[in-house]
């Protein structure tokens, strides 16, 4: 293995370790001698990937949400139909699930005061809206509008359901008990995500 790409290696899994403690503690109940000890390594060490733990934080924000931005861009590169743009919650599950621990630090950040929110999450949000424009004109050729209010309350009430799914996973096995059936109920917050999009969107 070149040096390089034993760097990236460590970076990585600083990263994940990261990803999963913020998850579960929140910035502030995180420090860098856990993701350390995650990891495998000192913390000293972490200085030579990143320079302190906000750094760290943010490197797990910018994987987070680049799958967002590059579903967006694909967005952009054609004029939705009417079922892609219905079929936005199941893209969004589905890239969450991949990375359920984002999606719980993404909902976290919903709950801090506004000076608090880390900006690379408000910027997501200011391009989902502004896109919230364009899928309306292209989709329902200007029959229906859309004003900036109606705009943030859509993509806040979608977002928070979808995200709201990773957070809530340990009350659903709770609930569940021996019935708990990952894929099954999966699909079941495709269905009402879908059905509450579609009915705040159309």
């Amino acid at each position: 293995m070149t040096k390089s790409s034993s760097v990236d290696s460590t970076n990585q899994k600083i990263v994940d370790a990261a990803e999963k403690l913020f998850a579960e503690n929140g910035y502030d109940g995180t420090t860098l001698r856990q993701i350390a000890t995650a990891v495998g390594i000192r913390e000293p060490s972490i200085y030579s990937h990143f320079a302190n733990k906000g750094a760290v934080y943010g490197a797990v924000i910018d994987r987070a949400l680049m799958p967002f931005y590059t579903e967006i861009n694909e967005w952009n590169a054609h004029n939705l139909t009417l079922k892609e743009l219905v079929d936005i919650p199941r893209s969004m599950l589905t890239l969450h699930s991949k990375h359920p621990y984002s999606a719980q630090i993404l909902h976290r950040e919903y709950s801090l005061p506004f000076e608090r929110i880390n900006p690379k999450v408000i910027g997501w949000l200011e391009q989902i809206a502004e896109q919230s424009y364009v899928f309306i004109d292209n989709v329902i050729d200007g029959t229906q509008s859309m004003d900036k209010r109606k705009a943030v309350v859509n993509i806040i009430t979608t977002t928070n359901i979808t995200l709201g799914v990773f957070s809530s996973m340990g009350m659903q096995k709770a609930l569940m008990g021996d019935d708990y059936d990952q894929e099954a109920l999966f699909e079941e917050h495709v269905k009402i995500a879908t059905r509450i999009f579609r009915s705040l969107m159309l």
